[in-house]
């Protein structure tokens, strides 16, 4: 073409096989063909796909039942309001901003008071792909402890990548339950429980300490251990091995130091800790080890009083003269076996799993809870292939069908949160 010739008029319209297959792509995949059964019955129907996803989405899925979403599919058809149409299914307003890819489950019943919708309409992300990560996780919240553990989510920004990764917002999630459970073992390990008033930064530290006393429970899943010495009461001090999981967070508690961290040290099975105790109260803890050169010959490693700071003179006469009457027999080393530690996990995570079912989550959210060995489902784009335009067709008008929910066969759904048993921190870690 030479440098008068006029330039190709690019083409900045798209037919209408393309607006169709645009707006069905827009949606995860397993729902794309209940959504267009559903649009294909009129036009104003589909214009729901930009105008509001949310309601498209609700009318192809099941939402409330038939005779709502009849009411608002007549109301979409014959032009009235979107407004009106939402009140006719009593769909929140405030799902309107969300885009279609948000929809990766069937809508449970959400809050539409005022706190709620103004919290959802002032805390929403711009960009598409954020709002439907903040949108899973909301759900999430809501389904497992309701409404305010949502209204906490919808609140706090920083619970988004890249500050809250999937991982994090599990521990997050099964943190928030078993602070609102208290027939759950998982509850009594809490140094801080979640409350609608933490904040993020709070709550990350607490679930950190959690999960540090979770191991307590894989890291003694054998049962209480020989002690290699004996517990004996010398010039007034009271020398006790801690055995279980709740001696250990008590001991923390109670002398303020780490000792409800110490699950690697414990599964290794080269150390033993004991509390000496004076009227009653503790005021050091000491731990055992074994001499390098000689594993049937256990020594005291240090001796701390509260917070960590030295034990006065009379506590360390009172252990070395403990020691020195011990009858020293062959120590137990072996470290807490793999069997053990996984059907320790199973049991502890058991209560959550049911509940987290008997929320109406997937099947798979929690199906595999083992502990160390807990196989994490990876969480994946709810972004997949786009349906090609040459194998589509033009819409052609059809009667609706309302009367069934419609959901995928398997009752599973694509989510950029997979919730699954927390992963289990290796003895390295």
């Amino acid at each position: 073409m030479g440098p008068g010739a006029p330039r190709p008029v690019e083409r900045l319209t798209e037919t209408v096989t393309e607006r169709r297959m645009r707006r069905l792509n827009g949606f995860p995949q397993p729902y794309r063909k209940y959504i267009a059964g559903l649009t294909s019955c009129a036009p104003a129907v589909e214009d729901l796909a930009d105008s509001y996803p949310a309601l498209l989405f609700a009318l192809a899925t099941g939402y409330s039942n038939v005779r709502r979403r009849q009411a608002a599919f007549e109301a979409v058809v014959a032009g009235h309001p979107l407004k009106l149409a939402a009140g006719c299914l009593e769909l929140p307003l405030w799902l309107r901003r969300l885009p279609a890819q948000a929809f990766a489950q069937p809508l449970p019943v959400l809050p539409a008071d005022e706190e709620f919708t103004a919290a959802a309409v002032n805390r929403m992300p711009d960009q598409p792909r954020d709002a439907a990560v903040w949108f899973e996780r909301t759900l999430v919240g809501h389904r497992l402890a309701g409404r305010d553990l949502a209204l906490w989510c919808l609140r706090e920004p920083r619970l988004l990548p890249p500050h809250t990764s999937d991982e994090d917002m599990q521990w997050l999630l099964a943190w928030a339950w078993a602070s609102l459970n208290p027939g759950f073992a998982g509850h009594r390990l809490l140094r801080g429980a979640w409350s609608p008033a933490i904040g993020w930064k709070r709550a990350r530290d607490e679930v950190s300490i959690w999960r540090k006393r979770i191991d307590l429970v894989g890291a003694l899943a054998d049962g209480p251990r020989g002690t290699w010495l004996d517990d004996a009461t010398v010039s007034g001090h009271a020398i006790v091995s801690l055995r279980t999981v709740e001696d250990f967070v008590a001991e923390s508690v109670a002398m303020e130091n780490c000792l409800d961290q110490y699950a690697a040290h414990l599964a290794y099975g080269r150390v033993r800790i004991f509390s000496v105790r004076k009227e009653g109260r503790s005021i050091a803890d000491v731990e055992v080890t074994l001499k390098p050169d000689d594993s049937n010959a256990p020594c005291i490693s240090q001796i701390r009083g509260p917070r960590n700071r030295r034990a006065p003179p009379a506590v360390w006469q009172a252990v070395h003269a403990w020691l020195a009457g011990q009858s020293f027999r062959p120590a137990d080393t072996q470290p807490t076996s793999a069997q053990a530690t996984r059907e320790a996990f199973r049991k502890f995570w058991q209560p959550y799993v049911n509940a987290a079912e008997s929320a109406g989550l997937p099947p798979h959210v929690l199906a595999r809870v083992l502990g160390r060995d807990a196989r994490r489902v990876k969480p994946h784009d709810a972004v997949v292939e786009p349906i090609p335009l040459e194998t589509a067709v033009a819409p052609t008008p059809r009667p609706a069908n309302l009367n069934r929910a419609r959901m995928p066969a398997d009752g599973r759904a694509d989510s950029p949160l997979a919730l699954v048993a927390p992963r289990r921190a290796r003895a390295s870690e």
